[in-house]
């Protein structure tokens, strides 16, 4: 490597390209370090094969919704041959148009094909080569969890990866987790026809969400077919010539389920193995995510860290916020950005879709924050009869006396959509009376926004 560069980033996923594009926009020469594919996690193994499925199960499971209607629609077994092709052609598509894209237009941003390693704070190697620079991004994104079950070693489990490149789908799936993957997997899996289990440990799905929504949808998806066991408690796993078998202790309980796969949806942990942290003196936290402030700076001077790598959120538009904030950093030190992650959305492509923004009540008052709340069930909303009696609801928590938006989530029909107006509402600190007072049109989804605002503010009285 003659070229010196001003920024190199280990990872060329959104996060690293969001901070390379800014880079080379503000004329710095970036480098981008890449032991696989164009794009990361998203485009290849995530959200880009995970979406494209979810949405043709949604699709498939209409013509079955549409029946009751007098639709006279008839869902016949899925051309998994077909489907998988066109699955893996709008990755491909994604990554040489976006991404590959990107790269041959731009003239300051390059790629080096290899697993990049600190060898010290100021450099990095790549099979023989040496990169030295002064700023370094990781930006290596996050893997799969495992978790550590007696018998596992012998099972040939699948995850959020492998799940997403089977042939077809198999005739029953055990699916050990309750959060986001889970649920989006487990639905989608159930609508091709698929037998699911889901096996979640707490005593509810999404934790972070709502009991009232997260009750609502249990209910969804057990009238869909699939099964939801709380409380368990996996104790070992064991491959037979049937399939999987997995004993687990529920509520005092031992039981024995069985299924032809077995599916591990159980969180995700950094991609930070073997790129030589410890050489680097950047320091992690307990769960091994690389321990960053709110200028995205390592503990480490020179040294940088955003996306999946760096904990939670696990999004990637979050991640490539984070990156845009550490390139602007890195550059200007004057400017000192920093991220805030209270105004960033996150949604669960579950079908009707939950979407979150901002605070919950719990963690409101924990601020000494005075709140009112206010539930909306989909039922009070024409829309959703229009849709064929779709369910759900909408959770708005406002600051008690002025009506300030504090926090929003909702399970809706494109929740993933109408998040953004809640979004910079709890942004911009508009109020139930701003959002009630606002025309939404009519019948629509999102009008059961402006339903839910206008019931907080008339209990305040103030309007």
């Amino acid at each position: 490597m003659q070229r010196p560069y001003d920024i190199v980033i280990l990872g060329s996923g959104t996060t690293a390209f969001a901070a390379a594009r800014l880079g080379a926009l503000r004329g710095a020469r970036v480098l981008m370090i890449e032991q696989s594919h164009l794009g990361g996690t998203c485009v290849n193994w995530g959200c880009i094969p995970s979406k494209t499925l979810i949405d043709k199960a949604e699709s498939y499971h209409a013509a079955r919704r549409g029946e009751k209607w007098g639709l006279n629609l008839s869902a016949g077994p899925p051309d998994c041959g077909v489907l998988m092709r066109l699955k893996n052609e709008a990755v491909v598509t994604v990554r040489e148009s976006h991404y590959q894209h990107e790269l041959d237009s731009t003239p300051n941003i390059e790629v080096l094909r290899g697993r990049g390693r600190f060898i010290s704070a100021q450099a990095v190697q790549v099979g023989s080569a040496i990169i030295q620079s002064d700023r370094f991004l990781i930006a290596t994104g996050g893997v799969p969890r495992t978790v550590a079950i007696p018998g596992l070693d012998q099972v040939n489990y699948l995850n959020s990866y492998s799940a997403l490149h089977l042939p077809c789908f198999p005739e029953s799936v055990l699916m050990l987790g309750g959060g986001v993957i889970a649920l989006e997997m487990g639905q989608m899996f159930a609508r091709f026809g698929t037998r699911v289990t889901i096996l979640e440990r707490g005593e509810r799905l999404l934790g972070e969400f709502d009991p009232r929504l997260t009750q609502t949808f249990q209910n969804i998806l057990e009238e869909e077919g699939v099964k939801v066991l709380l409380g368990v408690e996996t104790e070992r796993v064991e491959q037979r010539s049937d399939g999987v078998h997995l004993f687990a202790n529920r509520c005092g309980r031992r039981v024995e389920l069985s299924a032809e796969r077995l599916m591990l949806a159980v969180g995700t942990q950094p991609a930070s193995d073997g790129i030589g942290l410890q050489e680097a003196g950047v320091t992690v936290t307990s769960g091994g995510f690389i321990q960053v402030d709110d200028q995205l700076r390592t503990s480490q001077q020179g040294i940088w860290a955003a996306g999946d790598v760096t904990g939670p959120p696990l999004i990637a538009p979050a991640g490539a916020r984070e990156a845009m904030i550490a390139v602007e950093n890195m550059l200007n030190a004057s400017v000192s950005q920093t991220i805030d992650h209270r105004y960033t959305p996150m949604a669960v492509f579950v079908d009707p879709e939950f979407a979150t923004i901002g605070l919950t009540t719990g963690a409101a008052k924990k601020l000494g924050l005075k709140t009112v709340e206010t539930y909306v069930d989909l039922d009070q909303v024409p829309k959703a009869h229009v849709m064929g009696g779709r369910k759900g609801g909408i959770l708005l928590c406002a600051e008690q006396g002025t009506g300030r938006i504090l926090g929003v989530q909702m399970l809706v029909p494109r929740a993933a959509d109408i998040i953004h107006e809640a979004t910079l509402a709890v942004r911009f600190n508009l109020t139930v009376k701003d959002i009630s007072s606002t025309v939404h049109v009519y019948p629509s989804i999102s009008d059961g926004f402006r339903v839910a605002a206008q019931q907080n503010a008339v209990s305040q009285g103030l309007i």
